[in-house]
């Protein structure tokens, strides 16, 4: 549960602790931690089966990723809710069945395919463009996995692709569709667009009382006040023991010898290089530049390098080969070196700037050095407080009583909705910063003890529920000025959309909608050539609207609402330009590769249908469940 456990797990001393425990379970009769193995079938593909070890690693693996975009408190939990666990089994499940299709096909990738194919990838290329082992193994690690079942991932990977290319090898996209999609996407339309903005609007009756308790009993959906919870709690912070916790001159001294590399900025040099195929290629490039030839001219001469390829930027010697960094920190400023041969290829490397490395003193960074020492003690200090704490709220201390026996931060928060909120829509008060503070105090019920939870930065929190108060309807003399504003808004709208329509059939009789505006009221405008994906992204014409105009002939009218929601409008179409394709030759490609791609898309679902016929499907539910809640996936 806490940190200094798991600090502490690779110790000896725990490790027979850990034994022990385990030994009692024994004892007691409970058995295997796990009653389902991880190695069990989630899922069975025809002669194929896919474990839970698998399953899980997957899951894992796209939790990682979402973390990656949404930040690290992205949990399992959280992932489940989302809906993950059948996205990934979707996933797999397709894998598997096209696999069973590979492998009845007898479709294979050779070693030497797949090992081409890893080189070959970006992902894994230093910045010198060449494959790098020491990456390849940290972004395998990165993303859970090990080389050997990264290779046999992408055997099975690189053999879909050859079913896929196979199945696709003569797909096409016929020439009429395109060019219809292109004409329906291209063609162009001028509008004129007379607005009546609603808060301009005044032919509508003021609401009375009886006006607004009637909207008020027909939208209660939109006066209902949210749960709030009373809640108390206490906080336990490594900061919070600072003060009671020493750090000797020693210790310091200890941290600054472990972290030296962190206060020490190595040398460094701003580095170019010119890259040769062989030795013989080297030194002609030497020669030239011997004799004065400019670097960059020579560079892409005899190296077809332009100025951009060949900057190395800033390097430390850490990050060059070991025989190019020997040269490189030989060099002079503005000095070109001698061809130097490295695993990657021939290397003529020229210095523009040198930068000397240094390192602050044990003095300059002591005060920090001290605080973090302390802060470290203070840390593993909370293992044993956060034992006290459970310890006396078992005992049936309340959370008050706890915080001031040991001297602990607490609070209560009379009120707090799922957002954090207090009663008046801002941020409740005293609120801790814990991520999942609030989400944990909706899933408490009144009376539950609750349980120490940590938020993520080293520090525990604990929540209790003191009330709930129920989401409720809130009473008319709470919200009357906000019926009122509604009521008015919808009547004003009402008026909006009466006027746009006269308005609308005037100009249907052949009156021209600038005379038919009125000042102060509505205003005219005229909307220059769009498409029907311009008009819609322009702000001004709602979706439904922009629909209708697309569908009328030059000089028809249509009205609607503005995407704004706070205006109507008469639009007159005044003009359609129909689009050529032959002058959009670049966009036709574009077209064609969209439709071939959504053919192919099609074909694959078909495909998948009629595998899943041919190999049967079984999933075990009950088995998945059982993985996540005794594995402690759900986070």
């Amino acid at each position: 549960m806490l940190n200094a456990l798991r600090k502490s797990a690779s110790t000896w001393v725990v490790k027979i602790f850990l034994g022990l425990i385990m030994l009692s379970f024994a004892a007691w009769g409970v058995g295997d931690i796990l009653r389902v193995k991880p190695e069990a079938a989630v899922v069975t593909v025809g002669d194929m089966q896919i474990t839970g070890y698998e399953f899980l690693n997957d899951f894992n693996r796209q939790v990682r990723r979402m973390q990656q975009s949404l930040g690290p408190t992205f949990d399992t939990q959280q992932a489940r809710q989302l809906g993950m666990v059948d996205q990934v089994l979707q996933q797999a499940i397709t894998r598997a069945l096209y696999d069973q299709e590979v492998a009845e096909l007898e479709l294979t990738m050779s070693d030497a395919d797949i090992a081409a194919w890893i080189k070959r990838s970006s992902a894994f290329k230093n910045s010198f463009g060449r494959f790098d082992k020491l990456l390849f193994e940290r972004r395998l690690s990165e993303n859970g996995f090990n080389e050997q079942s990264y290779i046999v991932a992408s055997r099975r990977d690189l053999s879909r692709e050859q079913l896929f290319a196979s199945m696709m090898a003569g797909t096409r996209a016929p020439g009429a569709v395109v060019k219809t999609f292109f004409q329906y996407q291209q063609e162009s339309r001028a509008f004129q667009v007379l607005s009546l903005p609603y808060d301009r609007m005044t032919d509508f009756s003021a609401p009375v009382e009886a006006d607004l308790t009637a909207y008020h009993e027909a939208h209660k959906d939109q006066f209902m006040a949210p749960e709030y919870r009373a809640l108390s709690y206490l906080t336990l912070r490594p900061e919070d023991l600072l003060e009671e916790t020493l750090a000797s001159p020693s210790e310091v001294e200890e941290a600054y010898e472990a972290r030296l590399n962190e206060f020490s900025t190595p040398a460094s040099r701003e580095v170019e290089q010119i890259v040769a195929a062989d030795e013989a290629a080297a030194q002609k490039i030497a020669g030239r530049l011997k004799d004065g030839g400019d670097f960059y001219a020579v560079a892409k001469e005899l190296a077809d390098m332009d100025k951009a390829s060949v900057k190395l930027g800033r390097m430390s010697s850490a990050d060059l080969p070991e025989e190019a960094a020997k040269g490189v920190f030989a060099l002079a400023k503005g000095q070109i070196g001698e061809p130097v041969e490295t695993g990657l290829g021939w290397h003529i490397f020229r210095v523009l700037k040198i930068t000397e490395g240094g390192a602050k003193s044990l003095e300059e960074v002591r005060k920090q050095l001290t605080r973090d020492v302390k802060l470290e003690k203070a840390g593993e200090a909370m293992f044993e407080l956060a034992n006290k704490v459970e310890d006396q709220l078992a005992g049936g201390a309340s959370i008050r009583e706890v915080a001031e026996a040991l001297r602990l931060n607490h609070g209560v928060i009379a009120a707090v909705d799922p957002q954090g909120r207090g009663r008046d829509g801002q941020p409740a008060a005293g609120l801790p910063k814990a991520p999942e503070f609030v989400n944990d105090a909706f899933t408490v019920l009144p009376g539950d003890e609750g349980q120490l939870k940590e938020s993520g930065d080293g520090s525990y929190y604990l929540v209790q529920v003191d009330k709930i108060f129920e989401s409720a309807l809130k009473p008319m003399a709470e919200v009357r000025d906000e019926a009122r504003r509604l009521v008015i808004a919808e009547r004003r709208a009402k008026a909006g959309a009466a006027q746009a329509g006269k308005l609308a059939a005037a100009a249907r009789s052949g009156k021209d909608l600038a005379a038919l505006a009125q000042t102060g009221v509505s205003t005219v405008a005229t909307l220059n050539a769009m498409t029907r994906q311009q008009a819609a992204g322009d702000g001004q014409l709602s979706a439904d609207l922009v629909k209708k105009l697309f569908q009328l002939q030059s000089g028809d009218i249509a009205e609607g609402a503005a995407s704004s929601g706070s205006s109507h409008s008469v639009v007159r179409v005044v003009k359609i330009t129909s689009a050529i394709p032959k002058d959009e030759t670049a966009r036709l490609k574009q077209l064609d590769e969209l439709v071939r791609s959504s053919i192919a898309e099609d074909i694959l679902v078909q495909y998948r249908s009629a595998l899943q016929k041919k190999y049967d499907v079984e999933i075990n539910d009950g088995i998945i469940d059982s993985l996540f809640d005794e594995l402690n996936v759900r986070g």
